[in-house]
């Protein structure tokens, strides 16, 4: 089977994002995010931004407030002629202390909080592919394993075991 990119995307959510009482940001802006990363990930895939055209299974888990940072994922799951299959993952990495006598206080979280999580399909037309590749045996059962995968936390508990060999590796150097 083909490997196909993974892109991340680490971003601070500003004040200026906040959209609702008690600093709390709209779902929008993380379907926003997501959309950010599939243009990523069709670059690098296809050499053209492509067009993110739907989504589906999408679920907010988790408040996002002014103030977190979040890590998006994203990878492509499978290649048809024009469209490619992606899942999404939004994690929160850092958030506030909430330490009223020092406001500018914040916690690393680890393990991370899986916020949102999706399934997108985004299109490249086939005269905007600059980059050939050879016909692929994705199916169907593969993209649904993967999403099986994160529906039941498989994917998140391997990026935070990721994030944990990642930490310990920091740790003896």
């Amino acid at each position: 089977m083909e490997t196909y990119p993974e892109v991340k995307l680490r971003v601070r959510i500003s004040a200026s994002d906040v959209h609702y009482a008690g600093d709390l940001v709209d779902g929008a802006h993380i379907m926003k995010l997501f959309g950010d990363v599939a243009t990523e990930l069709t670059i690098r895939n296809d050499g053209d931004e492509g067009l993110l055209r739907a989504y589906e299974n999408v679920e907010f888990l988790e408040p996002v407030h002014g103030g977190d940072f979040l890590e998006i994922i994203g990878k492509i799951v499978k290649v048809g002629n024009t469209s490619r299959k992606i899942i999404f993952e939004a994690f929160k990495i850092i958030s506030s202390s909430n330490d009223f006598s020092q406001e500018s206080a914040c916690d690393v979280l680890n393990p991370k909080i899986l916020v949102a999580k999706a399934i997108g399909t985004a299109v490249v037309t086939k005269n905007k592919q600059r980059i050939k590749k050879q016909d692929t045996e994705s199916t169907d059962d593969e993209v649904l394993e993967a999403f099986n995968k994160i529906k039941s936390g498989e994917a998140s508990r391997m990026a935070q075991k990721s994030s944990k060999d990642s930490e310990n590796v920091n740790q003896t150097i």
